[in-house]
């Protein structure tokens, strides 16, 4: 039903559910989705798509160029501190344009032009590689035979 809507060039309201994009998105919150051409996704916009394991809303994070023009998409949810498999441009389905929060539209709008993306992705990059050494460092003080 998504997707006919969407590919008949309506933007869609449904619930998001999980953690992985918080605090971007909320467990729970509604998201507006719009349709978009693959050609004009960027790194930084947070995209719905159609992954094996069902549909995900995550941030692109890195696109890659495929032989035949085609592009691939690396996403990651900004809390998550593993990346998705990559995503062909034929398994998007529109990008997250906002999200309802508290009665108020949000939008998910990344401003500052060219600087103000690479500013938030270096950030929202520095956050995650420092939860990753937090939990390894963690790792490495707990001896192996305690409960964790």
């Amino acid at each position: 039903m998504v997707d006919s809507l969407i590919d008949a060039g309506l933007s869609v309201r449904f619930r998001a559910g999980g953690a992985s994009m918080s605090p971007s998105i909320r467990d729970g919150e509604y998201l507006i989705v719009a349709p978009v051409d693959a050609a004009r996704v960027s790194v930084g916009d947070v995209v719905f798509c159609q992954m094996r394991r069902g549909p995900i809303a995550h941030r692109v994070c890195a696109i890659d160029s495929r032989p035949h023009n085609e592009r691939q998409f690396i996403l990651y949810g900004d809390a998550s501190l593993d990346g998705d498999l990559p995503v062909a441009a034929q398994q998007l389905r529109g990008r997250v344009v906002g999200v309802e929060r508290g009665g108020e539209r949000l939008s998910l709008k990344i401003f500052g032009g060219l600087v103000g993306r690479a500013a938030f992705m270096f950030a929202l990059q520095l956050r995650r590689s420092l939860r990753v050494a937090r939990a390894r460092l963690g790792a490495a003080l707990i001896p192996a035979d305690l409960p964790r």
